[in-house]
């Protein structure tokens, strides 16, 4: 699978804590989950190993020629599109909030446009667009919006109603009762239909399956037997909250295959209220995921009370672990998978491909805090072996200053190559050696900038005035081999994004959405 866009499934990551325990104890602070984010998003390192140079295979030759955007629109996106059955959607901000808007991907036409509510998940979980399909072949956006709290709201303001659009008329397929919905709108088994969770009366969730075709809204165990909070954290994997431990359950086509205490497969202090990120491998058999860890005695909402280090390498931890039993194959310590989120796996041997995955790690270093400053820290990538978690390369290690810097500069990328370093010291490097990647300083690529948008008021309590950002995506500019900007976009680059329907690809940038017409022929 390629990321961002060009799926039809959401990619479901969170640098932030944000697990909602109860509906009377409400949600995670906004303030916590931010201050969180300074040592869950930032890179992470582990043992030194031997960094392999094979010969790299000769350079792929890209075209230069600039590429002239077939029709552009303004608009402030938060995030790529998801591209389906020639329709664009992509999130935006407004002057109220955030919309969803649907596009033609041949004229960049606006179809429909309706308001999105980001839901008790923000602002930890990337907003980001969903698009499944009916059992007729329908393609359906399914989102969240806004209504009117019950009186008996147990003091959240936040309820929602998960709603699902024709994707190419806007036309409203279903809406659902109002509800307190823990989890935004998925396509059920990765397939489709439209699930989402939610609390019940007890503070409960509870697992929906929606029918789009006939509306019926089917749930309990009869969907979902995981009892406690819970919710995904990647495809077909759970984290499951109950009697005050956290497990992570493997549920697929109606039945948990297994269930294991977290701490059991990425150690003491492992928690995805830390952050997390999950990636599944079909061809594989396997889950390759990150999350945070926490090696103090005390809650991680009280780190801006206390004067203390963490050592970064303690902070997180990668494990790789059979998708169809939990048995653990490797672990990698001070490691994590968040900085690599935005590249796609297609040309990786996570399906079938040459590429090595990547993963970034703390080489040495501390955060201080309350002041979430950093001291004596490096970070390098690292391409690994997805069964054995071995490193076969590395990167030149990066001195951090913030939690921004990983070693690794976002890039639009199938998985076949990575820039690594920073602006003013990097490399293109080829994944399936790390060597150097022949490029020219004509050559042009994508790289992405994260993006934030404004939360709802009143959220989700009625005396939180609103006004936090939360995390979006992210848009795209035009850059060198670098990592730096370049004056304009070229075929070339246009190659290494998965957001492309009928020789058209479609991109997200600040200030407009644009569609480039694709050469035949180049790369």
């Amino acid at each position: 699978m390629d990321v961002p866009g060009g799926t039809m499934i959401q990619s479901r990551s969170s640098r932030f804590p944000a697990r909602i325990t109860s509906v009377k104890g409400g949600v995670a602070a906004l303030a916590a989950a931010l201050l969180l984010s300074a040592c869950t998003m930032i890179p992470l390192p582990g043992k030194p190993a031997a960094t392999t140079s094979p010969s790299s295979p000769a350079p792929v030759s890209r075209n230069t020629g600039t590429a002239t955007a077939a029709w552009e629109v303004p608009l402030e996106p938060i995030g790529q599109p998801v591209v389906a059955d020639g329709v664009a959607l992509v999130y935006a901000t407004t002057p109220t909030g955030v919309n969803a808007h649907a596009f033609s991907v041949a004229d960049g036409k606006q179809l429909w446009t309706q308001p999105v509510h980001p839901g008790l998940e923000a602002p930890a979980v990337s907003l980001e667009p969903v698009v499944t399909r009916t059992a007729g072949g329908r393609s359906a956006a399914i989102f969240l919006q806004t209504t009117a709290p019950p009186p008996n709201n147990s003091g959240l303001e936040w309820w929602t109603a998960p709603v699902a659009l024709d994707l190419g008329t806007g036309k409203e397929l279903y809406r659902g009762r109002a509800e307190l919905i823990s989890t935004r709108p998925f396509a059920c088994e990765g397939l489709q239909d439209m699930c989402f969770i939610s609390f019940d009366q007890a503070s409960r969730t509870v697992e929906h399956w929606v029918d789009l075709e006939s509306g019926d809204d089917i749930s309990g165990p009869e969907i979902n037997p995981l009892t406690g909070t819970f919710r995904p954290v990647g495809k077909g994997l759970y984290s499951v909250v109950a009697g005050g431990s956290e497990t992570l359950a493997h549920f697929s086509h109606g039945e948990v295959t297994w269930e294991k205490d977290i701490e059991t497969l990425f150690g003491k202090g492992a928690s995805t209220d830390l952050g997390w990120h999950f990636i599944y491998s079909e061809k594989l058999d396997l889950y390759v995921g990150s999350v945070g860890v926490n090696t103090t005695g005390f809650a991680p909402d009280k780190y801006a009370e206390q004067t203390f280090s963490l050592n970064l390498r303690e902070t997180t931890r990668t494990v790789g672990f059979r998708a169809s039993s939990g048995r653990v194959l490797w672990t990698s310590e001070g490691s994590q998978l968040e900085c690599a989120k935005t590249m796609g796996t297609a040309a990786s041997k996570l399906e079938g491909g040459e590429a090595l995955p990547v993963r970034c790690e703390y080489v040495d270093g501390f955060v201080e805090f309350p002041a979430e400053t950093y001291r004596g820290a490096h970070s390098k990538v690292v391409g690994y072996d997805p069964l054995t978690g071995a490193s076969v390369w590395e990167s030149k290690p990066v001195e951090l200053h913030s939690w921004g810097v990983s070693g690794l500069i976002p890039t639009a990328s199938h998985g076949d190559f990575v820039i690594t370093g920073h602006y003013a010291d990097s490399s293109l490097l080829d994944t399936r050696t790390g060597t150097p990647r022949g490029a020219s300083f004509e050559d042009g690529f994508v790289c992405w900038e994260e993006t934030f948008y404004t939360v709802p008021p009143n959220g989700p309590r009625k005396d939180q005035p609103g006004g936090n950002i939360a995390a979006g995506s992210h848009i795209a500019f035009p850059c060198l081999k670098s990592g730096s900007p370049a004056p304009a976009l070229t075929y070339g680059a246009l190659t290494d994004v998965s957001t492309t329907e009928n020789d058209l690809a479609v991109i997200s940038f600040k200030g407009k959405v644009a569609g480039y017409k694709l050469l035949k022929g180049f790369v």
